[in-house]
């Protein structure tokens, strides 16, 4: 499955230009997650979908966001990375790694309840409104906050 280097879990986000639509987001989709399950898996991705900017990025103060929970060897992410720079339709990404297990098996007791109500992955409305500053950070970000802050206090 992967090629070598240790296996690691990572959070993938990435904006694309709000003029592609359906049919060229999805096209960027796939090609992504190709990349991903080429030396890795796809624990789970979400289609947070077009979103207000916090600042104007190429002219454009709309994007559609994706998010991607992968588990893949080290030099995954160092080719997302490649291949977002020579898309120009993608307007920003960032690629952390996912190290809190907490947080992770929050991710997964939420997917599952939403599969469970029959939501479909990334069907949640969103408003203009929401942005990531302010409270309008999705659940799962305000949650990790939130263990993060828990797990300084209990080092100190």
């Amino acid at each position: 499955m992967t090629e070598g280097g240790d296996v690691q879990v990572y959070e993938t986000t990435f904006i694309m230009d709000p003029q592609l639509l359906e049919e060229g987001w999805e096209k960027a989709i796939s090609r992504y997650s190709e990349i991903i399950t080429r030396n890795g898996s796809i624990r789970q991705l979400e289609r947070w979908g077009l979103r207000r900017l916090a600042y104007t990025i190429e002219k454009r103060t709309q994007g559609y966001y994706v998010h991607v929970i992968h588990e893949s060897a080290p030099g995954v992410p160092r080719e997302l990375e490649r291949q977002f720079l020579l898309d120009e339709t993608c307007l920003r990404y960032l690629t952390v790694i996912a190290d809190n297990p907490r947080y992770l098996e929050e991710m997964d007791k939420k997917r599952a309840a939403r599969e469970e109500a029959g939501l479909v992955e990334g069907s949640e409305p969103r408003t203009d409104s929401d942005s990531f500053h302010g409270t309008g950070a999705p659940a799962e970000v305000s949650d990790f906050a939130e263990a993060g802050a828990e797990d300084v206090e209990a080092e100190q």
